[in-house]
């Protein structure tokens, strides 16, 4: 190889090098907690995750007794 392909070898490694550093460094870790239900008496949100300091988890409903999480329906709808 001549010495021009060893250097564009070696700037293609360190940009694939430095692009892997710069995506890891924007992922967010999340650390598992203990699943907890912050509660009213029939709504709550069920906390399984702090990424940072910000609870990450469902939203869930009591249904006979037990907490149920819940599918939000989307969608836009006129109002009549």
């Amino acid at each position: 190889m001549t010495r021009n392909g060893l250097v564009v070898l070696a700037l293609l490694i360190a940009c694939a090098f430095l692009a892997g550093v710069a995506v890891s460094a924007q992922v967010l870790n999340s650390r598992p907690v203990t699943p907890k239900v912050i509660e009213s008496p029939d709504v709550g949100f069920r906390v399984e995750a702090m990424t940072g300091t910000t609870p990450t988890g469902h939203l869930v409903v009591r249904v006979n007794g037990e907490w149920v999480e819940v599918q939000l329906g989307g969608g836009v709808h006129t109002l009549k």
